[in-house]
């Protein structure tokens, strides 16, 4: 929502400052509070060292002495937190670069790379799946999630001192930051959206300004404190806490949730862009937060995504050592302590095209030829052939240097897969897995001796599961070898059939299996069958002989 300053808007401050209650004796810049930058006395420090440090005159020591009440400009005790008015610190013109950028992301609206610069005023967009991390000159790291939109409201740095002093404006969203990693300390560092946030040394905290029209925001943090001041309450926020502001500007601390407990990761590496999750439900969560990041600091995301049930497909991933973060959401969306896991994952050299068989296909014999695509800087290929698609037991196991082999195969549903070698011998990932049937091949036909009638055939079945038999046959008699021009195509559906007799010749038969998914088999080898045309009596009987019938010209 867009920031307004009355009522509620312009409410709430989180501050490095100590304000009311104790924080930690950090030494050097601490940050700012409101109008004044703090820094905590450190041994050595003098009033006009200090003014020479921060303001570039020393003389304005004197208006530091009197800001905060210190007797002693020479003896200032260690630990006590000394206001600069920021006014009086002259600022640089800072930097920004992008370091990351997933899907759709702008600035003033103009696609945003890695390397590009982030400019003072310049609003920040992402897209329902952009992702964008920037960073400032101290390192101080700033990520945005998808669906939000901030301002750089002011982008400076102290004069002189290394220290930043940055604003952010966020109008809906969220803001995920990392300040200050070096431990360097502060300048000032805010995120306003109803409500202002300055983070203290080394913090890392989260700031939802929800979205378009909604009056409420929220906050977690994981590193040091922050405090939270709206138009009416003043609270601290420490590590492992987080804070929801209602409509009415009331706000709400509690410990965040505990981590998940994370099943068992898939086996590492992980050789696919690919691979699901899953962990136990954790009490009072209304959802997950699953983030996975290229660096272990987690500020460059590349996979983000909300989930109301305890498990994720995790997709998209690239090569690489990665980190996984996962938190349950509580009743406001406040996202609680991550359980992080290391991820590793392997795509290269890239999985090879599978050729033959093709998913779905039939096979018929006792003999199936495999082949796949060659692929780029692979040294060879490992393949593997099984029975079940998990390939828990796989039959075959092979290296292969080229791109084909053979393999024996029997009656059944068969799956096959393969992935390339590197020249080490490292995997790839494997191929999706081919599933493909093996049938029967084509019986062996028989013709029976000529009797000078109608030409009789039989074949033999093959002894197999009942799953197996076909739906029938289909049998043609040609006279050439290539049939070209079948004289007779008939379909039977046991294993014999009478054919009509043609004139006297040489003719070839041959037979195919019809399966029950109606897919035919190759045809048997031709049986070449050489006929003549037989005497007959008086009614028309083939005339026999001893040595069978009689034909004309004996």
């Amino acid at each position: 929502m867009a920031f307004e300053r009355r009522g509620v808007a312009a409410a709430v401050t989180a501050s490095m400052l100590a304000l009311a209650a104790p924080w930690p004796a950090w030494a050097g810049p601490a940050g700012a509070d409101g109008e004044y930058f703090i820094h905590v006395v450190e041994a050595g420090d003098t009033l006009s060292t200090l003014a020479q440090r921060y303001t570039g005159r020393a003389v304005v020591w004197r208006e530091l002495q009197a800001l905060n009440a210190v007797a002693d400009p020479y003896r200032l005790a260690v630990g006590k937190r000394l206001r600069i008015p920021l006014s009086r610190i002259p600022v640089d013109v800072a930097d920004a670069r992008v370091v990351a950028v997933v899907g759709q992301a702008t600035i003033d609206g103009r696609a945003l790379r890695r390397g590009m610069r982030v400019v003072e005023a310049g609003w920040l967009e992402t897209g329902p799946d952009g992702m964008v991390t920037f960073e400032l000159a101290d390192r101080s790291r700033i990520a945005l999630p998808p669906g939000s939109r901030v301002q750089v409201k002011r982008l400076r740095a102290f004069a002189g001192t290394g220290l930043g002093d940055t604003v952010l404006q966020a109008e809906r969203g969220e803001v995920e930051t990392a300040v200050a990693p070096d431990g360097n300390g502060v300048g000032r560092f805010e995120v306003r959206t109803p409500m202002m946030v300055t983070g203290v040394r080394g913090t890392r905290f989260e700031v939802d300004a929800g979205q378009a029209g909604q009056r409420v925001a929220r906050s977690a943090v994981r590193e040091g404190r922050v405090a939270v001041r709206t138009s009416g309450h003043t609270v601290m926020v420490a590590a492992g806490h987080g804070v929801a502001i209602d409509a009415g500007g009331r706000p709400s601390v509690r410990r965040l949730l505990p981590p998940p407990a994370l099943a068992p990761l898939p086996d590492m590496p992980i050789y696919a862009d690919s691979a699901e999750l899953a962990w136990q439900p954790v009490s009072g969560a209304t959802g997950y937060k699953v983030v996975v990041t290229r660096d272990a600091a987690r500020t460059e995301a590349l996979f983000r995504v909300i989930v109301t049930a305890p498990s994720v497909r995790l997709a998209g991933l690239p090569e690489g050592r990665l980190w996984l973060a996962v938190g349950a959401l509580d009743r406001d969306g406040i996202a609680g302590e991550p359980v992080v896991e290391e991820l590793t994952v392997r795509l290269n050299p890239p999985a090879p095209f599978a050729i033959a068989p093709a998913s779905r296909a039939t096979l018929h014999g006792t003999t199936g030829t495999f082949s796949w695509a060659s692929v780029e800087g692979a040294a060879a290929y490992r393949f593997e052939l099984a029975n079940n698609e998990r390939f828990d037991a796989p039959a075959t196991q092979a290296r292969v240097d080229g791109t084909t082999i053979s393999q024996p195969l029997t009656p059944g549903q068969w799956w096959w897969r393969v992935r390339s070698l590197d020249g080490e011998g490292g995997p790839g990932p494997w191929s999706a897995p081919v599933g493909f049937t093996v049938l029967p091949e084509a019986p062996t036909l028989v013709v029976q001796p000529d009797t000078g009638g109608p030409l009789q055939v039989h074949w033999g079945t093959v002894d197999e599961h009942a799953a197996y038999a076909p739906e029938g046959y289909r049998l043609q008699l040609a006279d050439s070898p290539d049939f070209a021009a079948p004289l007779q195509d008939v379909r039977v559906k046991d294993s014999e059939a009478t054919l009509e007799r043609p004139p006297g010749g040489v003719y070839y038969i041959r037979v195919a299996r019809i399966e029950q998914t109606g897919v035919q088999s190759p045809y048997s080898p031709a049986q070449r069958v050489e006929l003549q045309d037989p005497l007959r009596d008086g009614t028309g009987a083939p005339i026999g002989a001893k040595g069978g019938i009689v034909s004309r010209g004996r």
